[in-house]
């Protein structure tokens, strides 16, 4: 989530993956931060779902897609 957030601050994210079974606070936090910052966020279902479809080994809460990874 750290990345995330410097990343958003940095404006270098362009939308950003939240896992609806996300501790809430999380979700509070990063959805806050995104409106501040006009930043779409979308829900995906679980975090063992995030984390499979980011290739990762592990469960994964957030998920920042940085501008440069999306073709316009």
């Amino acid at each position: 989530m750290r990345q995330v957030v410097r990343g958003i601050k940095a404006n270098q994210i362009r939308c950003v993956l939240v896992a609806q079974d996300a501790d809430e606070h999380i979700k509070t936090e990063i959805t806050a931060l995104c409106a501040a910052n006009s930043i779409a966020v979308e829900q995906v279902q679980s975090k063992k779902e995030l984390g499979e479809n980011m290739g990762l080994d592990v469960d994964c809460a957030v998920v920042g897609i940085l501008k440069d990874e999306i073709t316009g």
